[in-house]
């Protein structure tokens, strides 16, 4: 269809090259007939178009942020996966750059700050043969498997290194999330035991936050520097709610004080959140540094 429409359009400006005068022009033999076929022609191509776009949005559904024209511009990168690249912000929040091998299958995924994240699973997008948006969704799985890796490995490290040398050993996500975990842990185990435990907790978090304001006023590299800024938010949080906690009396892991609290849970080797009586499973979307 579309050739023919692109034929009838180079015949008709041949014609139209012979003579450009207007009423010649006008004279030339059923060029609205033509041109009105052509139209009909081009929309039967663009509702097709988008009928097979759609297609490829139900597939990967992250593909639902992107316009037409950059979907189209990704789906004709068939031979060449990095030039996918561009596009990848919009389709995770997190993940600027892939690290390609020679044979073009991916290992680890990079942040707009540098960091760097190893997947679980190396990605063939060979194997692919050619459909990005297959990679793609297998992309998505093991960014959310990976997450869940490192997390579960960083938990297991939290406890044999000192936590100022740990909030620069794992990637920004993690520190945040388990910095969250372990805090949460603490602070139901110092309410069980008593004010003299919560007492003793509020001075440990006066001493960690101490030692990360420390550090980061030393030479960092950009992505650690990031982290701690927010862990510093986190931390700060933490501690004055732990303060309110204290100066109220909790005794009790039920007491609404507590359970008003955002809590993160480490539950059968996936984080939970809790909220009074909600619950939600961590998502482990990739957000960067």
């Amino acid at each position: 269809r579309f050739t023919t429409v692109d034929k009838t359009w180079r015949d008709l400006i041949k014609q139209v090259l012979v003579d450009k005068h207007v009423l010649a022009v006008t004279n030339i033999d059923k060029m609205l007939e033509k041109l009105k076929k052509s139209n009909e022609f081009l929309e039967l191509i663009l509702k097709g178009l988008n009928d097979y776009l759609e297609k490829k949005r139900l597939y990967f559904p992250r593909f639902f942020f992107l316009s037409n024209d950059e979907l189209l511009e990704i789906l004709s990168e068939t031979k060449d996966p990095t030039r996918v690249q561009p596009h990848l912000k919009k389709c995770f929040e997190g993940i600027a750059k892939l690290s390609f091998t020679d044979i073009l299958d991916i290992t680890h995924m990079k942040s707009s700050e540098g960091e760097v994240v190893e997947l679980r699973d190396i990605i063939s997008t060979s194997k692919a043969r050619g459909q990005v948006e297959k990679w793609l969704l297998e992309l998505e799985g093991d960014m959310l498997a990976s997450l869940q890796k490192v997390t579960a490995e960083s938990i297991a490290d939290y406890e044999s290194v000192p936590r100022i040398e740990w909030v620069t050993k794992w990637p920004g996500q993690a520190v945040l999330c388990v910095s969250q975990l372990f805090w949460t842990k603490l602070v139901s185990h110092s309410i069980s035991e008593g004010q003299a435990a919560i007492e003793t907790y509020y001075k440990l978090c006066n001493e960690q936050i101490d030692e990360i304001v420390a550090k980061v006023r030393g030479k960092l590299p950009t992505q650690n520097r990031v982290t701690l800024g927010a862990l510093i938010v986190l931390d700060v949080h933490a501690r004055d709610v732990l303060l309110q906690i204290k100066d109220a009396g909790v005794s009790s892991c039920n007491d609404f004080k507590w359970l008003s609290q955002l809590r993160y849970y480490w539950e059968d080797e996936n984080v939970m959140t809790r909220m009074i009586n909600t619950q939600l499973a961590y998502g482990y979307e990739y957000l960067g540094n």
